[in-house]
Parts: structure tokens; C-alpha cells; sequence
């Protein structure tokens, strides 16, 4: 009998750009079906340009998992007595208000079991203790996300987590054998760099050990640039993707906000390592900003630690109906937490 083909379509509504990713599965393998990304114009007209984006695009279904962050999602990694997964939902509505600083009525929340024997999730927990990991979000964030889904006309089907798609985007890798996981063991930290800020996902294989996100990103990149070379702001957008000769120039305009941007994330590192006494190994880098040369060696002599650009679309299999495979590479480093949203298909099986 032949398999039926299913797909579904990863949304990632960032503050300057949107980017969507759809996988289709079909005869037990996964494939890319399409690709697409807008840059997003503020204020009511957004919704009619991710509406035009999506109609111009050649995608197979109207399904979507699409992702919300920020200080209304909150993200808790919990020690808690051992119990059935059955028993953990109820045992949670009793503590979570002891974790989450928002009026239990207002909130959507959620829960996942951490790990398993000999897993360094669970390194430091007494035997009759597991770890937990508790998300919860603002229930008007969740609401406004489907409502924009469902404006542009798509059918909502996950609403998951920023940093969490990262972590789903770099498992899917390693299940596909795509970079980076051929050359990689241990921890790693994936830095996902988009406009106003940078999400951070620490990971041993396919466990998640800490999020955290920094409201610093490619915003701050772009008005240091202008402020210190004098440039309009767009004309920064530009130059600080592609200086010419002028690197050493850009990486001196820069070295302040790297240094800035890079501490707070190596602070990440230190407390993580603390809590798990165990280092860090690998960083990869994602989002927009990660495009910019002079990035992925800056931060590789603050964080002391191997760091380079990711490219989450690899060596996926890919089947694009009208794709430049030039344009594909360009953008793919955006593309991080759509695939990891569009990679929720693979759960559907």
C-alpha cells in the first residue's frame, strides 16, 4: 500500500522578517517541499504582506506550527518526586503557581518529563527525583498567534516555543545526518541571533538543559554601525552584511556591542556549567545577523570555544519546486526555528 503524504508548515513571524519552512513526509522519508521569507513593514500591513507571502508560495497545505516567545512565555526546568506521566500534569496544577509569576487563569501551560537514566539531565538529582521541564505562556500571546495564523489564512495545528525549535531543528539534523551533528558530541549551544533579540538553547543530543533569551540582537547591531560610522540606518542594514574591504572597519564599529552581546550569552554558558558541571563545547550559530562574516570569529574568541554559522537546511533532502539554490544557502541560517516548528511533522507519524 502507498503512504498518504503529509506536510506542514513552519512559521517563524519574527519582529523584521518572517521565514516558513514546509516538510512533507511521503514513504518514510521527510523532504523540504518549499521555502519562503518577507521582510515584515510595521504596524496593520503586516498581516496583508505575510498573506501575500504565503499565497505566492508554493506550498502543499495550509496546516502550521508557528512559535511564541518574550516575557510572557515562561520557561522553568524543574526537580521533582518520581511519577508517572499520567500523575505529572495533576502534581504540576498544585506547584506550578510556585514557578509561574502570572494569574494561573491567564496562562496556557505545559509539561514534558526530562531525560532518563544516565542522562546528564539528570546528573545532581536524588534517586527518587526527576527533572521536569514546565513551559507556560501568557494566554493572549498564545490567542494572538493563532488569530494571526488564521488571518492570513492557514490552519494553526502546534503553537511551540522559540528556543525549543531550535533544539527540534539541530535533533532533526542529527536524525537526517545533516551538519553540524556529523562532527559533533557532547554539549553544544545553539545562539539564535534575530532582530530584537537572541535565544539561546543548550543541548546534550536531543535533550534540552537551558533556554534563555537576551533582548539584544540584530537591531543594536545595525544602530551601532550607524551611530559610529555616521550611515542612515538602512544603509548600516546593508554594509554590515556585506563590508567589502571595509571588515576591519565594521569589526571595529562592532567591537563593543559583540563584546556586550557576547558576555551576556558566555554569562549563559557559566551558569549552566555551574549547575551541571559540564562545559560547553560547540556553539552554533543562527538567525539574520548570523550572515555577517566578522560574527562567528568575534564571538569564537569570547566565548574561547569552537563557534561557526549553522546552516539548519544542510544537506536536508530537498524538493523545491522553484528555488535558486544560491538564494536557499543565503538565507538558510534564518531559517533555524521554522524547520524546527515544521519538524513537529515528524511526531505526526
Amino acid at each position: 500500500m502507498f503512504r498518504k503524504s503529509k506536510s506542514l508548515i513552519g512559521l517563524d513571524i519574527g519582529s523584521h522578517t518572517a521565514k516558513a519552512v514546509e516538510l512533507t513526509t511521503s514513504g518514510g522519508e521527510t523532504y523540504v517541499t518549499a521555502t519562503a521569507t518577507v521582510e515584515l513593514p510595521p504596524g496593520e500591513e503586516r498581516n496583508e504582506v505575510l498573506a501575500n507571502m504565503i499565497r505566492s508560495s508554493d506550498f502543499h497545505t495550509r496546516r502550521v506550527a508557528t512559535a511564541v516567545s518574550g516575557k510572557s512565555v515562561i520557561v522553568r526546568y524543574l526537580s521533582m518526586p518520581r511519577m508517572t506521566d499520567e500523575e505529572l500534569p495533576r502534581a504540576l496544577e498544585f506547584e506550578a503557581d510556585k514557578y509561574i509569576p502570572f494569574d494561573m487563569s491567564d496562562v496556557v501551560k505545559d509539561c514534558q518529563r526530562l531525560g532518563g537514566p544516565g542522562d546528564m539531565s539528570l546528573d545532581g538529582v536524588e534517586e527518587d527525583k526527576m527533572r521536569v521541564l514546565l513551559v507556560a505562556a501568557k494566554r493572549n500571546v498564545v490567542d494572538d498567534a493563532v488569530k494571526v495564523v488564521q488571518d492570513v489564512g492557514l490552519q494553526p495545528s502546534v503553537i511551540d516555543v522559540d528556543a525549543f525549535a531550535l533544539g527540534n531543528a539541530y535533533e532533526f539534523g542529527l536524525q537526517s545526518g545533516a551538519d553540524p551533528a556529523e562532527e559533533t558530541a557532547g554539549v553544544v549551544a545553539l545562539v539564535d541571533i534575530g532582530a530584537r533579540k537572541t535565544s539561546i538553547n543548550i543541548l546534550q543530543g536531543d535533550q534540552s538543559l537551558f533556554t534563555r533569551e537576551i533582548y539584544m540582537g540584530g537591531n543594536d547591531i545595525s544602530q551601532a554601525v550607524s551611530k559610529r560610522l555616521g550611515m542612515r540606518l538602512e544603509d548600516a542594514e546593508e554594509f554590515k552584511k556585506n563590508p567589502g574591504e571595509s571588515e576591519a572597519e565594521l569589526e571595529e564599529a562592532l567591537a563593543q556591542t559583540f563584546e556586550d552581546l557576547g558576555g551576556e550569552v558566555l554569562l549563559s554558558f557559566d551558569y549552566f556549567e555551574n549547575q551541571f558541571e559540564s562545559r560547553v563545547e560547540e556553539v552554533f550559530l543562527s538567525g539574520g545577523s548570523a550572515r555577517m562574516p566578522i560574527l562567528a570569529p568575534s564571538f569564537e574568541r569570547i566565548f574561547n570555544r569552537r563557534t561557526t554559522v549553522w546552516d539548519p537546511l544542510g544537506s536536508l533532502s530537498l524538493k523545491l519546486a522553484d528555488t535558486n539554490p544560491e538564494v536557499l544557502a543565503e538565507l538558510s541560517s534564518q531559517m533555524a526555528v521554522a524547520l524546527g516548528l515544521a519538524s513537529r511533522i515528524q511526531k505526526e507519524r
